[in-house]
């Protein structure tokens, strides 16, 4: 059981660092400790099962950051290159100045 609290430890340290690599290590591991988990008494099996409420929290948080970031570069992406907004709050784009590049 301490293996699979230390690598439910350590899930949580990548998900906290955005470390998607090491999540990705993880996965066979921790699939492996738990499929060969042994019985457990009431107060071990309530520490594994917060630990991993937490970790499931922090991936979806996770996720959720993920997707605001992909929106937000689409946003940025897809937008004029300037935009303001006026007295009534209403956004504007405003055309960018194009410049001609040339020998002179």
């Amino acid at each position: 059981m301490n293996h699979l609290e230390d690598l439910l430890d350590q899930a949580r340290d990548a998900l906290v660092a955005g470390d998607l690599a090491a999540l990705s290590g993880l996965d066979a591991q921790l699939t492996a400790a738990v499929e060969t988990l042994a019985p457990l008494e009431a107060a071990a099996a309530q520490r594994l099962e917060r630990k991993a409420m937490r970790n499931a929290r922090l991936l979806q948080a996770a996720g959720r950051g993920v997707r605001a970031a992909r929106d937000r570069f689409a946003e940025i992406t897809a937008a004029p290159d300037l935009a303001t907004y006026d007295s009534q709050g209403r956004k504007a784009a405003l055309a960018s100045p194009t410049r001609e590049i040339g020998r002179y």
